[in-house]
């Protein structure tokens, strides 16, 4: 009898050694709650709350201006650590370190929207480009 529920106890450890420790924090991983706020020069500003997983991409696009698209990832290992990413269409747009990513820390961000193309590769230009601000966003969780 004994035997028996020491064998029980060690399949059920061994089944839980097994199942793989990411997908556990994903089915227990509670979405976060992001405000966002985007003014862009010359378009009504537009604002919403959305609700976001740890580590996965969320859309903080507006449905009707679909010139700019934003992106954000919030990231689990730190309380207050995350990425933004956009692209705009027609007109190419990118953030203050001319990438179309950038990394941002705290529970309130504000990052300016610039005009011009992202820079691509790992070059850096010997020239540092003058370009107009054109946009902000502002993040709140």
């Amino acid at each position: 009898m004994v035997t028996s529920n020491v064998l029980g106890c060690v399949a059920i450890a061994s089944i839980y050694c097994l199942i793989p420790q990411q997908s556990l924090s994903q089915e227990t991983a509670h979405p976060i709650k992001v405000t966002y706020a985007v003014v862009m020069e010359g378009k009504e500003p537009f604002s919403a709350e959305v609700s976001c997983l740890p580590d996965s991409p969320c859309s903080l696009a507006d449905e009707t201006d679909p010139t700019i698209d934003l992106t954000i990832t919030l990231y689990s290992g730190s309380k207050a650590h995350g990425e933004l990413g956009i692209y705009c269409l027609p007109n190419p747009c990118s953030f203050q370190n001319s990438r179309s990513r950038i990394d941002f820390s705290g529970w309130r961000a504000t990052v300016d929207i610039l005009s011009g193309e992202a820079d691509s590769g790992i070059t850096t230009l010997l020239v540092v480009r003058r370009r107009p601000r054109i946009g902000k966003v502002l993040i709140s969780y």
